[in-house]
């Protein structure tokens, strides 16, 4: 949509229309009836009982294992060949007991043994192509703040064997490091090397650029929760907890190839190869389960842990009253959905409670909510709703029935004991090298600006009426080079503030953006249309905003939802400890894959060489996100972004007329 065209004891195994959609506003005129069937269809699917993701335990060694490779996996009837771990889709929850000094090895193993060299392009395929290895692969740890490379050197605990970093140390949350078919990579996150690692619901997913998007749209993403004091709450603790990580696997799409009867699934006959199938809209699965139902008491009181691994739409969710048993007519223009209560947002708990009957998500986020049960016998059909599906299609069944039992839980948690554990949205730190309280009224300078999507005034967009085919490719036909004919005054598509991952890297920059361990920033995000802000590592604290969709107080987040119709999103980033290299990206995976990325590094105070590009004629620092001298594109990126929303003043000498 926009210029990219897609721009224990209860615990049980178009942008604005939507928005409208979201908080219950929809009254366009012939929308009634039912919205029942999978996405794209009127027709009622069968449906499959609801089950949690199985939870994997760690080896005798400690460490958890995790295969990626070929998985036969069966959806709705059909069988298919994946690229997903440990032979499901979604991936086996990974569960961190509350703790101190708490030190997470992960194995990952690479089952593949050759590449599969795809194209990608943008524009829905008419934008620039470029060719990546499907089967090349790495780890992320969404949510997690830890070490961006490698461990910390632990003479106690040395990586020894296959898999390890130079110097016999462990990967951190390294998504610049690639595993290759037939290798492994060694994991361990300190998860408390920088204070108790905030507890929340958090997950693991592939990060290798050019790739990730097909490997996560294939279900090669499983829920990471660290566990703490919010859990041992009175209404919470004993809840009857749901984990739900939500995926859309391609499984109608016209590209996709079933496994015939009797077939093995194996690395010659993947059933999703097709980056197109990435900007499809696909139905959304539940731990790999469509439609699927579950059965709950009157009154109970459960914990649904969401994880939207899904991309790359954006997606409102209510619970509606069913019309019968099956969801296969509900009203979508019923005033009183079910209201739900919300506690934690991407993994940090909330400072007050954020009640609405609408659950709204964008890729990569994370929602703990609280649903309390009608003390009433009945269906509920919990409805998703998506830019190309705004009446809604059922993505479960929620069947609330006396045979389930008695609830383990009727109340819901007091707010104001959720609200004591959340991160302060205030604290004394440093800002422009001075100790004073940093909050979103104190600290008003803009430190840096990042637009996701900066357009072109004046470009035309391609005709994408055509079609178009992506294919496998000879990496050595799609040289990763700069293209010394390219125009300086246009800004690629897509991007972050006029500029490329890829293109920044060809020509040697250390990284895009600098920050300084230890001080504060305040920053100015920004969207042409609409993307999902994602950062690694440090969790940021989002300002008041005016969005309609979700919490819009001050409250911490590492995704955030940004459009052009609300304005500029203010946050207050917050480096503590850990220096590196790490990402910022748009969420939306295809974007991601596609360029629209930035390499962020967090330096010491003193290192220069990290903080600055070079120095300028009076021997200031021109910072790493800067320019090179003789890169004129970069100096009309930096203007383009300088005067977004506004276009760039014109530049004769720079662009000429």
């Amino acid at each position: 949509m926009g210029q990219d065209a897609s721009h224990a004891l209860a615990r049980t195994g178009s942008l604005a229309a939507l928005a409208l959609v979201a908080v219950g506003a929809v009254g366009a005129a012939g929308i009634a009836g039912c919205g029942g069937g999978e996405e794209g269809s009127a027709t009622p699917q069968t449906t499959t009982v609801y089950a949690d993701p199985p939870e994997l335990e760690p080896g005798e060694d400690g460490a958890y294992e995790l295969r990626f490779g070929p998985s036969a996996v069966e959806i709705d009837g059909r069988r298919f060949c994946l690229r997903a771990y440990n032979g499901m889709t979604s991936g086996p929850t990974i569960r961190i007991p509350k703790g101190e000094d708490r030190k997470v090895h992960v194995n990952l193993h690479n089952d593949f043994t050759k590449s599969d060299f795809r194209e990608i392009a943008s524009m829905m395929g008419h934008g620039s192509r470029s060719c990546h290895d499907f089967n090349l692969t790495n780890l992320h740890g969404h949510g997690l703040h830890v070490q961006p490379n490698f461990a910390a050197d632990d003479p106690a605990d040395p990586c020894e064997g296959e898999g390890c970093a130079a110097g016999g140390r462990y990967f951190g949350d390294h998504v610049l490091h690639t595993v290759g078919p037939g290798e492994s990579a060694r994991y361990r996150w300190d998860l408390d090397e920088d204070g108790i690692h905030h507890e929340g619901t958090d997950w693991y997913h592939p990060h290798i650029h050019g790739s990730t998007a097909i490997q996560v749209m294939d279900g090669a993403a499983g829920a990471l929760i660290i566990e703490g004091a919010l859990d041992e709450l009175p209404g919470v603790a004993r809840a009857r907890e749901r984990v739900m990580v939500m995926t859309q696997v391609p499984i109608d799409h016209e590209n996709t190839v079933p496994l015939k009867e009797g077939e093995d699934c194996t690395e010659d006959n993947l059933s999703v190869t097709d980056f197109l199938a990435v900007e499809t809209l696909r139905a959304t699965l539940i731990n790999g389960r469509l439609r699927p139902r579950l059965v709950t008491p009157p009154g109970q009181v459960e914990r649904w842990r969401m994880v939207y691994a899904g991309s790359p739409d954006e997606m409102g969710m209510k619970l509606h009253v069913a019309k019968d048993a099956a969801c296969s007519d509900f009203d979508p223009l019923s005033r009183t959905p079910l209201q739900t209560t919300q506690i934690a947002r991407d993994g940090l708990t909330l400072p007050q409670f954020y009640r609405s009957d609408t659950v709204w998500v964008s890729p990569g986020y994370r929602a703990d909510v609280m649903v309390k049960m009608p003390e009433q016998e009945q269906t509920l059909c919990l409805v998703g709703r998506r830019p190309n599906d705004l009446l809604g299609s059922v993505i479960a069944i929620v069947d609330v029935s006396a045979s389930a039992g008695e609830p383990t839980e009727v109340n819901l948690p007091d707010e104001a004991d959720v609200a004591a554990l959340a991160p302060p949205t205030s604290w004394t730190g440093t800002v422009d090298g001075k100790v004073t309280e940093v909050s979103c009224d104190s600290v008003e300078t803009v430190h840096q600006k990042v637009v996701l999507l900066v357009p072109t005034p004046g470009s035309q967009p391609p005709d994408l009426s055509s079609d178009v085919a992506l294919r496998s490719c000879d990496p050595a036909a799609h040289p990763h080079e700069i293209d010394p004919d390219a125009p300086v005054c246009l800004c690629p598509d897509p991007n972050i503030s006029c500029r490329k991952f890829d293109e920044r890297r060809l020509r040697g920059y250390r990284s895009d953006r600098v920050m300084t361990a230890g001080s504060a920033e305040r920053w100015e995000i920004r969207a042409f249309d609409g993307h999902p802000f994602h950062i690694h590592i440090n969790p940021f604290l989002v300002c008041p905003n005016e969005s309609n969709k979700e919490p819009n107080f001050p409250h911490w987040r590492d995704t955030m939802w940004v459009q052009v119709e609300d304005g500029p999103r203010d946050v207050l980033m917050n480096p503590r400890k850990f220096t590196g290299q790490f990402v910022l990206h748009c969420h939306k995976l295809n974007h991601e894959d596609e360029g629209m990325m930035e390499l962020v590094e967090i330096c010491d105070p003193e290192d220069q060489e990290c903080l600055c590009l070079g120095t300028d004629a009076d021997g200031a620092c021109i910072p790493q996100g800067g320019c090179q001298p003789d890169d004129l594109q970069c100096q009309f990126a930096k203007r383009a972004t300088d005067a977004y929303p506004a276009p760039p003043a014109p530049d004769f000498e720079l662009c000429g007329p």
